[in-house]
């Protein structure tokens, strides 16, 4: 049976990821999922490691004040995913949290499938992140027609 693991680390991830998920067990009833979710993933029936309020920390203030948390945080979710051993990790937006749990996890087991939705606005802020983003990840799935070519350059 194949697995997939969703990352997902604040509630707009968390609505996003189920809402492709949901379309995507339609057709593919056999795979045994697990997240780091939210409410919205629990409605379609995947349980998620941790509550996602305790990953989610917004601003500068919040996320220097809880430092050890999110970094004790990204490395307890790398582990439970190396546990559950899935095919696909498939990863949504958050960038901070998600991309720094897959680039430990592909370090640890390069055999797992990265899969990341909505990319970080590379043509807005650090277009060179793709090259570094390219070491990690398998495939990036866009929102804008235009963001193709920062990512096409890369092959990713």
């Amino acid at each position: 049976m194949k697995k997939i693991f969703i990352l997902t680390a604040e509630p707009s991830g968390d609505k996003l990821a189920a809402k492709v998920i949901s379309k995507f067990k339609i057709s593919n009833p056999d795979v045994n999922y697990l997240s780091l979710g939210g409410e919205n993933l629990k409605k379609i029936g995947i349980d998620s490691i941790l509550k996602i309020e305790d990953v989610t920390y917004l601003g500068f203030t919040k996320v220097i004040l809880n430092i050890f948390k999110i970094k004790k945080n990204i490395n307890q979710t790398v582990e439970k995913i190396l546990e559950f051993q899935p095919d696909i990790l498939f990863s949504v937006d958050s960038p901070d949290f998600t991309l720094r749990v897959a680039k430990k996890v592909k370090k640890i087991n390069p055999n797992i499938k990265t899969i990341h939705f909505i990319a970080p606005k590379v043509w807005a802020w650090r277009e060179g992140r793709v090259k570094k983003m390219k070491k990690y990840l398998d495939h990036i799935l866009l929102l804008f027609k235009f963001e193709k070519k920062y990512f096409d350059k890369e092959n990713l």
